[in-house]
Protein backbone atom coordinates (compact mmCIF):
# COMPACT_ATOMS: atom_id res chain seq x y z
CA UNK A 1 0.00 0.00 0.00
CA UNK A 2 2.77 2.52 0.78
CA UNK A 3 4.05 4.23 -2.29
CA UNK A 4 7.59 3.56 -3.34
CA UNK A 5 8.65 7.14 -2.53
CA UNK A 6 8.08 5.95 1.61
CA UNK A 7 8.81 4.45 3.49
CA UNK A 8 7.07 3.05 6.71
CA UNK A 9 8.77 3.75 10.14
CA UNK A 10 6.20 2.30 12.22
CA UNK A 11 2.40 1.37 12.40
CA UNK A 12 0.89 3.52 15.11
CA UNK A 13 -2.73 1.64 14.83
CA UNK A 14 -4.42 -1.25 12.94
CA UNK A 15 -7.74 -2.07 12.92
CA UNK A 16 -9.74 -4.22 10.45
CA UNK A 17 -10.96 -0.78 8.78
CA UNK A 18 -7.70 0.92 9.40
CA UNK A 19 -4.29 1.24 9.62
CA UNK A 20 -2.05 4.83 10.72
CA UNK A 21 1.26 5.09 9.68
CA UNK A 22 4.29 7.22 10.66
CA UNK A 23 5.93 7.10 6.76
CA UNK A 24 9.03 8.86 5.97
CA UNK A 25 9.25 10.73 2.25
CA UNK A 26 12.26 9.83 0.72
CA UNK A 27 12.83 12.83 -1.58
CA UNK A 28 12.91 15.47 1.38
CA UNK A 29 13.33 13.35 4.18
CA UNK A 30 9.97 14.25 6.21
CA UNK A 31 7.77 12.30 8.64
CA UNK A 32 4.17 12.19 7.48
CA UNK A 33 1.31 10.72 8.86
CA UNK A 34 -0.58 8.22 6.66
CA UNK A 35 -4.18 7.19 7.06
CA UNK A 36 -6.01 4.06 5.50
CA UNK A 37 -8.97 3.81 5.74
CA UNK A 38 -12.25 1.46 5.05
CA UNK A 39 -14.79 3.60 5.37
CA UNK A 40 -13.46 7.27 5.32
CA UNK A 41 -15.28 10.19 3.22
CA UNK A 42 -13.06 11.23 0.61
CA UNK A 43 -14.59 14.40 -0.15
CA UNK A 44 -13.95 15.64 3.70
CA UNK A 45 -10.69 15.24 3.30
CA UNK A 46 -10.71 16.62 -0.24
CA UNK A 47 -12.20 19.92 1.48
CA UNK A 48 -10.19 19.80 4.75
CA UNK A 49 -7.17 19.80 2.08
CA UNK A 50 -8.60 23.15 0.10
CA UNK A 51 -9.61 24.81 3.15
CA UNK A 52 -6.07 24.93 5.00
CA UNK A 53 -8.18 25.55 8.46
CA UNK A 54 -5.67 26.38 11.33
CA UNK A 55 -5.64 24.24 14.21
CA UNK A 56 -5.67 21.10 12.21
CA UNK A 57 -2.79 19.10 10.37
CA UNK A 58 -2.27 20.14 7.01
CA UNK A 59 -3.83 17.64 4.35
CA UNK A 60 -0.93 16.26 2.05
CA UNK A 61 -2.75 13.74 -0.35
CA UNK A 62 -5.71 12.12 -1.07
CA UNK A 63 -5.88 9.61 -3.03
CA UNK A 64 -8.10 6.23 -3.36
CA UNK A 65 -5.61 2.74 -3.56
CA UNK A 66 -7.16 -1.01 -3.70
CA UNK A 67 -10.64 0.15 -2.32
CA UNK A 68 -9.53 2.01 0.80
CA UNK A 69 -9.25 6.20 1.12
CA UNK A 70 -5.65 6.97 1.58
CA UNK A 71 -4.68 10.44 3.37
CA UNK A 72 -1.12 11.96 3.91
CA UNK A 73 -1.35 14.60 6.77
CA UNK A 74 0.94 16.62 8.66
CA UNK A 75 2.84 14.89 11.35
CA UNK A 76 2.49 16.53 14.71
CA UNK A 77 4.70 15.61 18.14
CA UNK A 78 2.52 16.62 20.83
CA UNK A 79 0.78 15.34 24.08
CA UNK A 80 -2.84 14.67 23.67
CA UNK A 81 -5.52 16.30 26.09
CA UNK A 82 -6.24 12.98 27.86
CA UNK A 83 -2.23 13.37 28.95
CA UNK A 84 -2.53 16.39 30.55
CA UNK A 85 -5.19 15.89 33.29
CA UNK A 86 -6.01 17.54 35.35
CA UNK A 87 -6.15 21.48 34.43
CA UNK A 88 -7.37 24.47 35.78
CA UNK A 89 -10.39 25.83 35.11
CA UNK A 90 -8.99 28.98 33.26
CA UNK A 91 -6.73 26.72 30.84
CA UNK A 92 -9.87 24.16 30.16
CA UNK A 93 -12.51 27.46 29.13
CA UNK A 94 -8.92 28.19 26.78
CA UNK A 95 -8.76 24.84 25.52
CA UNK A 96 -12.03 25.16 24.66
CA UNK A 97 -12.36 28.63 23.11
CA UNK A 98 -9.80 27.50 20.53
CA UNK A 99 -11.55 24.42 19.59
CA UNK A 100 -15.00 26.35 19.25
CA UNK A 101 -12.93 28.62 16.86
CA UNK A 102 -11.91 25.46 15.00
CA UNK A 103 -15.39 23.88 15.05
CA UNK A 104 -16.56 27.16 13.50
CA UNK A 105 -14.05 27.60 11.09
CA UNK A 106 -15.37 23.85 9.98
CA UNK A 107 -19.14 24.38 10.73
CA UNK A 108 -19.09 27.42 8.08
CA UNK A 109 -17.21 25.00 5.27
CA UNK A 110 -20.03 24.34 2.11
CA UNK A 111 -21.31 22.05 2.97
CA UNK A 112 -20.17 22.04 6.77
CA UNK A 113 -17.85 18.92 7.92
CA UNK A 114 -19.05 17.51 11.19
CA UNK A 115 -16.22 16.17 13.20
CA UNK A 116 -18.09 13.89 15.15
CA UNK A 117 -16.00 12.43 17.53
CA UNK A 118 -14.23 15.08 19.86
CA UNK A 119 -12.65 13.83 22.64
CA UNK A 120 -9.22 14.28 24.56
CA UNK A 121 -7.17 11.34 22.68
CA UNK A 122 -8.49 13.41 19.71
CA UNK A 123 -6.78 16.97 20.36
CA UNK A 124 -3.23 17.68 20.76
CA UNK A 125 -2.31 20.41 22.69
CA UNK A 126 0.91 22.48 22.55
CA UNK A 127 2.30 25.49 23.77
CA UNK A 128 -1.04 26.70 24.53
CA UNK A 129 -2.58 25.71 21.40
CA UNK A 130 -5.03 23.28 20.61
CA UNK A 131 -4.83 21.00 16.74
CA UNK A 132 -7.82 18.70 16.16
CA UNK A 133 -7.15 16.06 14.56
CA UNK A 134 -8.40 12.66 13.73
CA UNK A 135 -11.14 13.22 11.00
CA UNK A 136 -11.86 9.28 10.30
CA UNK A 137 -15.33 9.53 10.99
CA UNK A 138 -16.14 13.00 9.87
CA UNK A 139 -18.80 13.78 7.91
CA UNK A 140 -20.59 16.82 5.59
CA UNK A 141 -23.86 17.94 6.87
CA UNK A 142 -26.93 16.76 4.40
CA UNK A 143 -30.17 19.13 5.76
CA UNK A 144 -32.16 16.55 3.71
CA UNK A 145 -31.18 13.78 5.88
CA UNK A 146 -33.19 12.96 8.73
CA UNK A 147 -30.67 10.14 10.80
CA UNK A 148 -26.88 8.78 10.28
CA UNK A 149 -27.07 5.95 8.46
CA UNK A 150 -23.69 4.70 10.40
CA UNK A 151 -23.67 4.59 14.10
CA UNK A 152 -20.45 5.90 15.02
CA UNK A 153 -18.51 7.92 17.90
CA UNK A 154 -16.67 7.35 21.13
CA UNK A 155 -18.94 6.51 23.99
CA UNK A 156 -19.33 8.99 26.27
CA UNK A 157 -18.73 11.85 23.60
CA UNK A 158 -20.64 11.09 21.21
CA UNK A 159 -24.09 13.04 20.75
CA UNK A 160 -27.50 11.08 20.81
CA UNK A 161 -27.92 11.85 17.41
CA UNK A 162 -25.63 9.79 16.50
CA UNK A 163 -26.53 6.69 17.85
CA UNK A 164 -29.11 6.49 15.08
CA UNK A 165 -31.89 9.13 17.15
CA UNK A 166 -31.38 12.13 14.50
CA UNK A 167 -29.02 13.33 11.93
CA UNK A 168 -25.70 14.88 13.55
CA UNK A 169 -24.89 18.20 12.68
CA UNK A 170 -22.95 21.33 14.35
CA UNK A 171 -24.87 20.74 17.57
CA UNK A 172 -23.44 17.59 18.12
CA UNK A 173 -19.88 18.56 18.29
CA UNK A 174 -21.07 21.01 20.37
CA UNK A 175 -22.54 18.11 22.62
CA UNK A 176 -18.94 16.32 22.56
CA UNK A 177 -16.86 19.85 23.36
CA UNK A 178 -19.41 20.22 26.69
CA UNK A 179 -18.40 16.19 27.62
CA UNK A 180 -15.02 17.39 27.09
CA UNK A 181 -15.08 20.35 28.92
CA UNK A 182 -16.59 18.53 31.85
CA UNK A 183 -14.13 15.93 31.89
CA UNK A 184 -11.43 18.87 31.96
CA UNK A 185 -12.83 20.51 34.61
CA UNK A 186 -14.30 17.29 36.88
CA UNK A 187 -12.18 14.26 35.46
CA UNK A 188 -15.60 12.60 34.85
CA UNK A 189 -17.75 12.08 31.73
CA UNK A 190 -20.68 12.01 33.45
CA UNK A 191 -22.76 13.93 36.38
CA UNK A 192 -22.66 17.67 36.92
CA UNK A 193 -19.72 20.34 37.12
CA UNK A 194 -19.91 23.22 39.47
CA UNK A 195 -18.79 26.65 39.32
CA UNK A 196 -19.47 29.20 36.72
CA UNK A 197 -19.08 27.12 33.80
CA UNK A 198 -21.78 24.96 35.55
CA UNK A 199 -24.83 25.98 33.17
CA UNK A 200 -23.14 26.49 30.25
CA UNK A 201 -22.00 23.06 30.12
CA UNK A 202 -25.44 21.93 31.32
CA UNK A 203 -27.06 24.06 28.19
CA UNK A 204 -24.05 22.12 26.04
CA UNK A 205 -25.21 18.85 26.71
CA UNK A 206 -28.72 18.88 26.07
CA UNK A 207 -30.43 15.23 24.77
CA UNK A 208 -32.52 17.38 22.78
CA UNK A 209 -29.74 19.20 19.95
CA UNK A 210 -32.45 22.10 19.70
CA UNK A 211 -31.92 22.87 22.65
CA UNK A 212 -28.33 23.27 22.76
CA UNK A 213 -26.12 26.37 21.36
CA UNK A 214 -26.85 26.38 17.63
CA UNK A 215 -23.28 27.29 17.21
CA UNK A 216 -19.68 27.04 18.21
CA UNK A 217 -19.64 30.60 18.23
CA UNK A 218 -22.25 31.61 20.70
CA UNK A 219 -21.01 28.38 22.97
CA UNK A 220 -17.21 30.22 22.87
CA UNK A 221 -19.22 33.66 23.91
CA UNK A 222 -21.09 31.70 26.86
CA UNK A 223 -17.78 30.52 27.95
CA UNK A 224 -16.34 33.82 27.82
CA UNK A 225 -18.98 35.24 29.66
CA UNK A 226 -21.11 37.64 27.11
CA UNK A 227 -24.39 37.79 26.54
CA UNK A 228 -23.81 39.25 22.84
CA UNK A 229 -21.46 38.70 19.92
CA UNK A 230 -21.12 41.29 17.69
CA UNK A 231 -21.60 40.24 14.29
CA UNK A 232 -18.28 40.04 12.28
CA UNK A 233 -16.05 40.96 15.37
CA UNK A 234 -16.02 37.24 16.32
CA UNK A 235 -15.83 35.97 12.49
CA UNK A 236 -13.84 33.06 11.96
CA UNK A 237 -11.66 34.30 8.56
CA UNK A 238 -10.22 37.55 7.85
CA UNK A 239 -12.70 38.00 4.31
CA UNK A 240 -15.58 37.75 6.87
CA UNK A 241 -14.02 39.97 9.25
CA UNK A 242 -13.75 42.51 6.27
CA UNK A 243 -16.68 42.12 4.64
CA UNK A 244 -18.59 42.87 7.99
CA UNK A 245 -16.83 45.90 8.98
CA UNK A 246 -17.16 47.16 5.49
CA UNK A 247 -21.23 46.32 5.85
CA UNK A 248 -21.06 48.44 8.73
CA UNK A 249 -19.86 51.72 7.16
CA UNK A 250 -21.37 51.19 4.03
CA UNK A 251 -25.01 51.17 7.00
CA UNK A 252 -23.62 54.24 8.32
CA UNK A 253 -22.79 56.35 5.50
CA UNK A 254 -26.45 55.64 4.00
CA UNK A 255 -28.07 56.47 7.08
CA UNK A 256 -26.10 59.99 7.16
CA UNK A 257 -26.70 60.77 3.55
CA UNK A 258 -30.71 60.45 3.77
CA UNK A 259 -32.64 64.05 3.78
CA UNK A 260 -35.97 63.79 5.47
CA UNK A 261 -36.43 67.48 5.48
CA UNK A 262 -39.52 67.34 2.76
CA UNK A 263 -41.00 64.01 3.47
CA UNK A 264 -41.59 64.58 7.39
CA UNK A 265 -44.28 66.75 8.65
CA UNK A 266 -42.14 67.39 11.66
CA UNK A 267 -39.04 66.88 10.26
CA UNK A 268 -37.89 64.80 12.82
CA UNK A 269 -34.56 63.82 11.42
CA UNK A 270 -33.50 62.35 14.01
CA UNK A 271 -36.22 59.75 14.67
CA UNK A 272 -36.08 59.22 11.15
CA UNK A 273 -31.84 58.45 11.14
CA UNK A 274 -32.13 55.85 14.31
CA UNK A 275 -35.20 54.22 12.47
CA UNK A 276 -33.36 53.70 8.86
CA UNK A 277 -30.22 53.01 11.44
CA UNK A 278 -31.79 50.18 12.89
CA UNK A 279 -33.57 48.32 10.08
CA UNK A 280 -30.11 48.36 8.69
CA UNK A 281 -28.98 47.33 11.66
CA UNK A 282 -31.20 44.16 11.71
CA UNK A 283 -30.51 43.16 8.51
CA UNK A 284 -26.62 43.22 9.20
CA UNK A 285 -27.26 41.27 12.50
CA UNK A 286 -29.42 38.37 9.98
CA UNK A 287 -26.64 38.32 7.45
CA UNK A 288 -23.67 37.58 10.33
CA UNK A 289 -26.37 35.21 11.87
CA UNK A 290 -27.19 33.25 8.92
CA UNK A 291 -26.82 30.02 10.62
CA UNK A 292 -30.14 28.91 10.09
CA UNK A 293 -30.59 29.38 6.58
CA UNK A 294 -27.17 27.60 5.54
CA UNK A 295 -29.22 24.38 6.81
CA UNK A 296 -30.89 24.44 3.39
CA UNK A 297 -29.09 22.89 0.84
CA UNK A 298 -30.57 24.31 -2.34
CA UNK A 299 -28.53 27.48 -3.05
CA UNK A 300 -31.31 28.91 -4.22
CA UNK A 301 -33.77 28.70 -1.04
CA UNK A 302 -30.98 30.26 0.96
CA UNK A 303 -31.09 33.08 -1.71
CA UNK A 304 -34.87 33.09 -1.92
CA UNK A 305 -34.84 32.91 2.30
CA UNK A 306 -32.54 35.82 2.75
CA UNK A 307 -34.06 38.14 0.09
CA UNK A 308 -37.77 37.25 1.89
CA UNK A 309 -36.46 38.28 5.47
CA UNK A 310 -34.89 41.01 4.39
CA UNK A 311 -37.67 42.77 2.60
CA UNK A 312 -39.74 41.38 5.53
CA UNK A 313 -37.58 43.59 7.92
CA UNK A 314 -37.38 46.32 5.39
CA UNK A 315 -41.15 46.43 5.27
CA UNK A 316 -41.84 46.42 9.34
CA UNK A 317 -39.09 48.73 9.62
CA UNK A 318 -40.39 51.43 7.68
CA UNK A 319 -44.32 50.43 8.79
CA UNK A 320 -42.86 50.98 12.75
CA UNK A 321 -41.58 54.97 11.62
CA UNK A 322 -44.93 55.61 9.84
CA UNK A 323 -46.50 54.85 12.94
CA UNK A 324 -43.70 57.10 15.16
CA UNK A 325 -44.32 59.94 12.80
CA UNK A 326 -48.24 59.47 13.07
CA UNK A 327 -48.03 59.49 16.70
CA UNK A 328 -45.87 62.13 17.05
CA UNK A 329 -47.94 64.47 14.78
CA UNK A 330 -51.07 64.48 16.73
CA UNK A 331 -51.60 67.48 18.41
CA UNK A 332 -51.83 67.34 22.49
Amino acid sequence: MIPPLFQTIRVLKETPSKKISLVLRKRDQTLWIQRELEHGDFFVFESLKKSQISGIPAIEQVTIQEGRLVVLEEYIQAPTLDTLYPVSERQAADILCQLCDILDALHHLDPPIIHRDIKPENIFYRAGKVILFDFDIARQYDPQKHRDTTLLGSAGYASPEQFGFDQSGPQSDIYSCGKLFLMLLTGKIEGKANGKYASVIEKAIQLDPHHRYETARQFKAAIQGKQFVIPGWNNATTKGKVLSWVGYILNLLMVISIDTSHNTSLHFDFLYLVGCSSVFGWLELLYCNRQRLLRYSSKGVRILAFLGIYFALLIAGITILMILDYALSIPF
